[in-house]
């Protein structure tokens, strides 16, 4: 199998920690989110349950739009690959990957974390 050279590694390792990244800010947002909704919705008045909601749709908005485009840009360089990448046991690796199932499915996660805790905020 050819092996990937130093360019082709590195740009689908930045891609692939440009996703880890964003996943990492969604959850722990999302963590964040829950507590300050679980310990303060309930006593808290309109204008802090908006502002509350305002976080959640906007932590949603950029889960869904970063990660897609990351997924995007992989799945746009394993279709451009050349031989040399395609070749080698990493790229052979990524192409067998659904990429489309997998993106859906990110995002309707994401969109699910956020649907969740915008209902947690208005049954509170």
């Amino acid at each position: 199998m050819a092996k990937l050279n130093i360019d082709q590694y590195l740009a689908v390792a930045a891609r692939l920690a440009h996703l880890t990244q964003t996943y990492a800010i969604i959850f722990l947002a999302s963590i964040a989110t829950m507590v300050a909704i679980l310990a303060y919705a309930s006593s808290a008045g309109q204008a802090a349950r908006f502002a509350l909601a305002t976080i959640v749709v906007a932590i949603t908005v950029y889960g869904v739009l970063a990660a897609k485009s990351a997924l995007d840009d992989l799945n746009a360089m394993l279709n451009d690959a050349v031989d040399d990448f395609s070749g080698s046991s990493f790229g052979a690796h990524l192409k067998q990957i659904p990429m489309a199932l997998f993106t859906g499915l990110s995002v309707v996660l994401v969109l699910a974390m956020g649907v969740t805790r915008l209902w947690a905020i208005i049954s509170a």
